[in-house]
């Protein structure tokens, strides 16, 4: 049994943004204050996700252009993997580069 409460439980359903809006073109700020205004944003982007029934959302999907994005899919063996990511960084690649 969880601990705590279930994700997205506490959040509201936020109006997603549709493909040629530019907040999904423009690069995302790095979130800099880490409180409960950041918690909400994560929050109802948990809701936000299961009411689209998705396994991930990014913040500017919600027309919020920061670096957050909360997911909750199955791998390959059906497990569950559940969280958020905060200021994401790509430091390494592999594969083709184009």
């Amino acid at each position: 049994m969880r601990n705590g409460t279930i994700p997205g439980s506490t959040g509201r359903v936020r109006p997603m943004r549709l493909l040629g809006d530019p907040v999904l073109q423009a690069p995302c700020a790095e979130v800099e204050e880490y409180g409960p205004g950041l918690a909400a944003l994560i929050e109802d982007m948990f809701a936000t996700m299961y009411a689209a029934r998705g396994v991930g959302l990014a913040a500017n999907q919600i027309g919020v252009p920061l670096r957050v994005f909360v997911y909750d899919c199955p791998d390959d063996e059906d497990r569950r993997h559940l969280g958020h990511v905060v200021n994401p960084r790509l430091v390494e690649a592999d594969g083709v580069r184009v």
